[in-house]
């Protein structure tokens, strides 16, 4: 079944690459290898938010489990292609628990995790001459050279050692109801006990008379009003709870018009590619040391988001998209779940809203197997990593990375 331009499929999707994943991903965090199934892009930021890490002192250790009476078959997949890929989104619910080195911070959450899982589709040979990069060694290289073997490592791979790849991943937190009906039966006790205490003291000091009765009458006043007030608090906390779930909910059939427009111009576009490489360009400027540096940003990182040291999309809105020629600006909004290192030394949770300014020539169609790892100049058709470079280091040829793939322009 197709519904705006995705087809969405309930099985098969790829259940066990998801696991590998899950487990790889565990292993890192934990201080382990980076995850093998992780495409270099990712790969990038995964290093980049670890070296940010260990430039504060923050080392992490984490543990995801699947959680009772999950079954990894029963997951649904949305997938979109290009001409080449398949991209299958892979949902699970897991079980995580994480600490960090000198912090107090910890936690222990019932979890989504996202992946985006590509592979080749069915049928599909890819060119020999696709820029991809050595998952051994990370050098820029193609493909027919890669299955040749790697010139630099020399490691030879077969095409099924090379897909599937994850070009991307989000965490969504659940509320755990266990907890919360604990929480919320000391809070009760206490608000009552607040309002109880004073209503029975203050009157058996002032009058002497009939005590036993105004401690009775003060019990049971004190309960009531410590009770209206445990329903205001709680109350107060539904409509924040449903103001945080709404987050960017009101601009998607806005969005989803805005997104079209461009599809007009490149029949292979996705709104879920564009949603995975705006968060992909967030979490690469906001990890790197000097994003202005990368040939993926042409800004810096605004002082407020210097010190997140972890970042989940929550939902994406595009506020204006302008088309000139063949190139096109967007302006988005991106809705996060993040966590921050502040200057007090703690980490803390905050849901984020940043405006971000993306853009790109549509003189090419979308490339879901483009990678910043391995790109190919136009001029001499050499490989080579543009993520830190501006130029092809064979031909000196200007490279522009917009010709390929979106870059980042504004972040506020």
């Amino acid at each position: 079944m197709k519904i705006l331009d995705m087809e969405f499929t309930g099985a098969p999707v790829p259940a066990e690459a998801y696991k590998q994943f899950v487990q790889q991903l565990s292993g890192w965090y934990g201080g382990g290898e980076m995850p093998q199934l992780a495409s270099q892009d990712l790969r990038f930021a995964l290093e980049l938010q670890k070296q940010k890490m260990n430039s504060l002192g923050l080392g992490m250790q984490c543990a995801m489990k699947g959680s009772s009476g999950t079954d990894k078959n029963n997951a649904v997949g949305i997938s979109y292609s290009d001409r080449v890929f398949n991209n299958c989104i892979v949902s699970g619910n897991l079980h995580m628990t994480r600490s960090f080195s000198n912090q107090v911070y910890k936690d222990t959450d019932e979890i989504g995790l996202t992946a985006v899982i590509q592979d080749l589709k069915g049928g599909v040979q890819p060119d020999k001459k696709m820029p991809l990069s050595c998952p051994n060694c990370g050098a820029a290289s193609t493909l027919g050279e890669l299955e040749d073997g790697c010139e630099y490592c020399g490691t030879k791979f077969l095409m099924s050692e090379l897909y599937p790849k994850v070009s991307n991943f989000f965490i969504t937190r659940h509320a755990d109801y266990s907890q919360n009906s604990a929480k919320n039966k000391r809070q009760l006790m206490a608000f009552m006990a607040c309002c109880i205490i004073p209503m029975v003291l203050i009157p058996s000091i002032i009058f002497r008379d009939q005590i036993i009765a105004r401690i009775i009458v003060g019990i049971m006043v004190g309960g009531i009003i410590g009770l209206v007030l445990f329903g205001f608090k709680k109350l107060f906390e539904a409509f924040s709870l449903i103001g945080k779930q709404a987050r960017g909910g009101g601009g998607t059939i806005s969005t989803l018009h805005r997104l079209n427009k461009i599809k007009k111009f490149d029949p292979e576009f996705s709104g879920e590619y564009f949603r995975d490489k705006a968060i992909a360009l967030f979490r690469i400027a906001v990890y790197s040391k000097n994003a202005a540096e990368l040939a993926c940003c042409k800004c810096g990182c605004p002082d407020r988001a210097a010190d997140i040291i972890e970042a989940d999309i929550f939902n994406l809105n595009v506020n204006s998209c302008e088309i000139k020629g063949d190139v096109c600006e967007v302006e988005t909004t991106l809705f996060l779940d993040c966590l921050h290192f502040n200057k007090k030394g703690k980490i803390v949770f905050k849901c984020d809203k940043f405006r971000m300014r993306m853009r790109k020539r549509l003189k090419k169609p979308t490339e879901l197997g483009f990678s910043m790892q391995a790109v190919s100049c136009h001029s001499c058709g050499a490989s080579f990593d543009a993520h830190n470079v501006k130029e092809c280091p064979y031909c000196r040829t200007p490279y522009e990375l917009e010709d390929d793939d979106w870059v980042m322009t504004a972040l506020y």
